[in-house]
């Protein structure tokens, strides 16, 4: 009798076998997670289609920061408008002194006769 070659063939497959067995069980994982999160909804439990749940605010020792974060938005959003103002009024005074050198330069050319 001559030497099979099953037992090695056997051997090489039934990694791929697995392998491919396990990447079916996660893509039907996924299918079913998907189907689940379609079917959430928003309400108490926090933001719809979170993988947990997630509370809608802070939780009570936590509004100390709220009011932080709020007064801190409130200020630069104030500060960009001061900034805006000043890029403004720089804006301005750069185009009147050019103005006014162009003007003292015209007037210090000679008069052409014409």
């Amino acid at each position: 009798m001559g030497w099979s070659y099953w037992p090695t063939i056997r051997l090489l497959l039934a990694p791929l076998v697995m392998l491919a067995c396990i990447e079916c069980m996660v893509f039907m994982m996924r299918a079913m997670h998907g189907q689940h999160r379609a079917g959430m909804a928003l309400g108490d439990s926090g933001v719809a289609g979170a993988r947990f749940p997630v509370p809608a605010r802070f939780p009570e020792g936590q509004s100390v920061f709220e009011e932080h974060r709020a007064d801190t938005l409130r200020r630069l959003d104030h500060e960009q408008e001061e900034f805006q103002g000043f890029l403004g009024r720089l804006r301005t005074a750069k185009d009147k002194g050019e103005f006014d050198r162009f003007m003292a330069e015209r007037r210090a050319r000679p008069s052409s006769p014409g």
